[in-house]
């Protein structure tokens, strides 16, 4: 039994352009897990390292999870639209670090950030292109 689900007009029109459609959902991810790192680092006591990981633990969750939505989205070259999603979710991150620390980190760390999430949304995309349910 399958269970059809109806769209808004405008979530309808998102899914014309995967990649953006993906890109909100790792957006929406991204904000949820921050502040759920931050509210666990306000009620308990949390080293920097620990926050740090926290953070890239949200960023790696949200790439996978746009990836995902953005391939299930296209329904084709799902290696592709994750991938694209994984980029341009790690230059939105670089722009807002650029725009609150007022850096550019271009240092290895900061390329290391862009392949990771380039690579895991990515891997996303082609789990999320095998994911629909067609057959």
């Amino acid at each position: 039994m399958t269970v059809k689900t109806t769209l808004t007009p405008r979530l309808q029109a998102m899914q014309r352009f995967p990649i953006l459609y993906g890109l909100a959902w790792a957006l929406l991810w991204s904000i949820v897990g921050i502040l759920g790192v931050a509210l666990w680092t306000h009620l308990t006591v949390m080293t920097p390292v620990k926050v740090v990981t926290g953070a890239y633990v949200v960023h790696c969750v949200s790439a996978i999870l746009g990836g995902f939505v953005a391939s299930r989205a296209a329904g084709k070259r799902g290696w592709f639209q994750g991938g694209m999603v994984g980029l341009l979710y790690a230059l939105v991150m670089l722009l807002l670090s650029l725009v609150v620390y007022n850096a550019f980190p271009t240092d290895a760390s900061g390329l290391f950030r862009v392949l990771l999430l380039t690579l895991m949304g990515a891997f996303a995309g082609v789990l999320g292109v095998n994911a629909r349910g067609d057959a």
